[in-house]
């Protein structure tokens, strides 16, 4: 009598469980799912040769980025990009630097804790607008604040919270 009381239950467990509607998945009207598409149109990961331009992040105007450098995407794969598509970089050569201290240590050899606006002057104009072409790839994470957040945690400034994509330089072809 036990094995079929246990078999019953079971069963009905089983059953019960099929028939309920499990959170977040398939809903056609679900929001959470999102897809994120790569702003150089190759997916995510992808080796490509890059022809690139040195941004001055300061010329933005925004506060996160200023003292650094974005690269300006000229061609990708040898496909020209009618806008302007900007990028912020790392650059695993240790030859392009992306902030105004890396770029003081790759031109004098030594670090500083604070540099003057005419230090960075002098060094923006070998720097910013110069070309490249290299072989990077697309990548990014998220970052920000989620809504809510401070429902939990003292109030900081930081952006919203949002996918950033960003490229990750591997070679440079060009100099």
């Amino acid at each position: 009598m036990r094995h079929l009381l246990s078999i019953l239950l079971i069963f009905s467990f089983g059953h019960i469980a099929k028939s309920q509607k499990q959170p977040g998945l398939s809903s056609k009207s679900d929001t959470s799912i999102i897809t994120i598409k790569t702003k150089l149109n190759i997916p995510f990961g992808t080796i490509a040769t890059l022809q690139v331009e040195v941004y001055d992040g300061d010329s933005l105007q925004m506060k996160g980025y200023e003292g650094t450098y974005l690269f300006k995407v000229n061609s990708v794969n040898g496909k020209a990009i009618n806008d302007s598509l900007l990028l912020t970089f790392t650059d695993e050569t240790d030859e392009l630097p992306n902030d105004d201290f890396s770029l003081y240590k790759l031109t004098y050899g030594n670090t500083e804790k604070s540099l003057t606006s005419t230090q960075v002057d002098k060094m923006k104009k070998k720097y910013v607008g110069k070309m490249f072409t290299l072989m990077a790839y697309e990548t990014g994470h998220f970052t920000g604040m989620p809504n809510d957040y401070f429902n939990y945690r003292l109030i900081r400034a930081d952006r919203s919270f949002h996918f950033e994509h960003y490229l990750v330089v591997v070679s440079i072809l060009t100099k």
